[in-house]
């Protein structure tokens, strides 16, 4: 065996005081006759540990000669240093115990909540340096060390990850370089998953090779394809929020615009009801602005950790270290899942508080506009749930609000999902027949009609996706009839109260209950007319078959929360327990809860009732002065099964009574 190379550890790749020693040595004047025993003993040497190359090749690009000649002279020099997630924080700390073994080394990883604050430690650190021995504090965030170090810091050092420290952390492993610059991309790798790669009898070209693949695995979009932002007019507000944002990034990048005129706006809240694609756009927005995107929720670190308070923490901790480790935009599913502190019981108060806390502490240092090119978006189904502390200035201080697309919208999202198929048919009436569909319930549509076509080994159709937006409802005549009364009767309602606008209304076989009548809030004050005009309207369609049936009511109107009942019994309830607009002035409940509060108070409940009542009569009295309308409507329904608000409007004014219209 040649003595040039009988060590695969390689001592010749590091500065002084970064030389990654061998585990064991061999004498070089061993006979000769004696080197198949020392070529054996060479085949069980291990490598060193890949942690320790990593770390000690990660330490050697953030330190230079000088300041490690500093540590290690006479000096008391306090040294902070940020790492780029919590797994980093053990490795770096030995590192530094090695190479800096007179210095007090402090690392910290967050993992214990009464140790890792800034008001833990102090004590010792003014200790080591009163004796002359420089301090090192090592974490990702200087709110987990010692004030007075933080405080008091001489230097700071940030610790990445990049292709060159790879590299480095190769070569220190196997003894022979990686190619220059063939790692690169690993922002999103955390410490584990580098150093997994590295592995006994592995080559440098092998640990490339499964580096470069587990930072495409980590980095690889969805495979769905994703359509350009400038082209996506269903996301409305949401569009002309990302191509003003666009337009600000790029002349950030060429130098016209600082980034703190920039960070005041780039993050934000998407509001919407679900289905509307508020995860979908923070992807399409991303690639629009040239970012990596890191996806988390609450719900998915509570999945993914043990559930108690310390992992819960760490979980946030390292979702935001994630993000910040790759560059990249962090977007927040369900936001809402992070309680306000305004409606919670003060038995879960103390649970939640440290939660919020870090959360709204981490938020800050991800928004303080410091951090060049970063993005924080979050998605909400109920934006009146966030803490407010969330939305305020500074942090995520804009909400987005996404709404179901307009027919123009909609033909774009159909267009999308036909990849190309019937690119010269006009999606226009399309468009019109699918108000009211969310993004997700256009996509099924897309597939079924697929569906529909391969059934009957044949090409797809426009016919093939108007059967699918509109299929026929599988029911006997006169159960279509009643269904097409119990909808124009809210349509009716709606109309002759004007208080809210009147989109599609529907008697088909996808709409739950065989049928839909969906309205458009108009903007204003929540008055109690407002309020109790809504709930006439959800009882219309009851009122409808009172009328055309003689009292004959189906099970239709109820049945579940999200019946025309429901709807009405909450908002009725709401507007008495929750908004003073009854009888009394008491807040006893928030709106959505607002009804459990029926079952234990009969007051409260014979006052609802009578509400209902009054305006269950008033819905009666609307339908048949309009019983001219509701005929002729509930007629073209049960022809055509889907009816714009355009074209309900059209009937209903071409059938009104002569003496004009009767209000709730």
């Amino acid at each position: 065996m040649s003595k040039t190379t009988k060590s695969k550890t390689a001592k010749g790749t590091g500065r002084k005081g970064f030389v990654a020693e061998p585990d064991l040595d061999f004498d070089q004047s061993a006979p000769e006759e004696e080197e198949e025993v020392e070529e054996e003993i060479q085949s069980r040497v291990e490598r060193p540990a890949p942690g320790r190359c990593l770390a000690e090749a990660a330490v050697r690009a953030a330190v230079d000669d000088d300041l490690m000649a500093r540590l290690n002279g006479g000096e008391t020099l306090v040294v902070a240093v940020q790492v780029p997630t919590a797994a980093w924080v053990k490795q770096i700390e030995g590192c530094f115990k090695r190479l800096a073994g007179r210095a007090l080394v402090i690392g910290r990883d967050g993992s214990d909540r009464t140790r890792h604050k800034a008001d833990f430690g102090n004590e010792g650190v003014a200790d080591a340096l009163a004796e002359g021995r420089p301090v090192i504090g090592i974490a990702t965030s200087s709110a987990l060390l010692p004030g007075s170090l933080v405080a008091g810091s001489d230097v700071s050092v940030d610790i990445a990850v990049t292709g060159s420290v790879v590299n480095d952390a190769i070569a220190r492993f196997v003894g022979a370089p990686a190619r220059p610059s063939a790692v690169d991309g690993l922002g999103a790798l955390d410490f584990g998953d580098i150093v997994v790669n590295f592995r006994a009898e592995s080559s440098a070209a092998d640990i490339v090779d499964r580096l470069k693949r587990a930072a495409n695995r980590r980095n690889a979009p969805r495979q769905d394809r994703l359509p350009k932002l400038v082209d996506a007019v269903e996301f409305g507000e949401a569009r002309d929020f990302g191509l003003s944002l666009g337009e600000d990034v790029r002349a950030y990048r060429d130098h016209n615009l600082k980034w703190s005129d920039i960070a005041g706006h780039a993050n934000c809240v998407f509001a919407g009801d679900p289905g509307l694609g508020k995860t979908f756009y923070a992807r399409i927005l991303a690639e629009h602005l040239g970012v990596p995107l890191v996806v988390g929720s609450l719900s998915e670190i509570f999945a993914t950790t043990a559930g108690y308070l310390d992992s819960v923490v760490k979980g946030v901790r390292d979702l935001f270290q994630r993000a910040e480790a790759a560059k990249a935009a962090l977007f927040l599913d369900e936001l809402d899942a992070l309680p306000s502190r305004i409606n919670l019981e003060a038995r879960h108060l103390s649970w939640w508080t440290p939660v919020i806390a870090e959360f709204l502490l981490l938020l800050d240092s991800a928004t303080n506009g410091n951090r060049e090119m970063r993005f924080v978006w979050a998605a909400t189904n109920h934006v009146d749930r966030l803490d407010p502390a969330l939305i305020r200035p500074g942090r995520l201080d804009r909400v987005i609000h996404f709404r179901p697309p307009g027919p123009e919208g909609i033909a774009s999202i159909l267009r999308h999902h036909l990849e190309g198929d019937l690119a010269g048919t006009d999606l226009a009436v399309l468009g019109t027949l699918g108000l009211g569909r969310t993004p997700a319930e256009l996509a099924a549509v897309v597939k079924a009609a697929r569906r529909a076509a391969r059934a009957e080994r044949r090409a797809l159709a426009r016919e093939d996706l108007v059967e699918a937006l509109a299929p026929k409802a599988d029911v006997d005549a006169p159960t279509l009839r009643r269904i097409s009364v119990h909808e124009a009767g809210h349509a009716v309602v709606c109309l002759a109260l004007g208080i809210d606008e009147l989109v599609v209304v529907e008697a088909i076989g996808s709409a739950g209950a065989w049928g839909r009548t969906l309205m458009r809030r108009r903007e204003g004050i929540e008055t109690r007319a407002v309020i109790e005009g809504r709930a006439t309207v959800n009882l219309g369609g009851r009122a409808a078959e009172v009328v055309v049936y003689g009292g004959d009511c189906s099970a239709n109107s109820g049945g579940d929360v999200k019946s025309d009942l429901a709807i009405a019994t909450r908002a009725v309830c709401g507007l008495r327990a929750s908004m003073g607009l009854g009888d009394g002035l008491a807040y006893l409940a928030d709106p959505a809860n607002a009804t459990a509060l029926l079952r234990m108070d009969p007051v409260l409940r014979a006052a609802v009732e009578a509400d209902l009542t009054r305006l269950h009569a008033g819905a009666v009295d609307i339908v048949a002065h309009h019983r001219a309308a509701l005929d002729a409507i509930a007629e073209a329904l049960i022809a055509r099964r889907h009816l714009s608000g355009q074209e309900v409007r059209e009937i209903f004014d071409a059938n009104r009574p002569a003496q004009g219209r009767v209000g709730a």
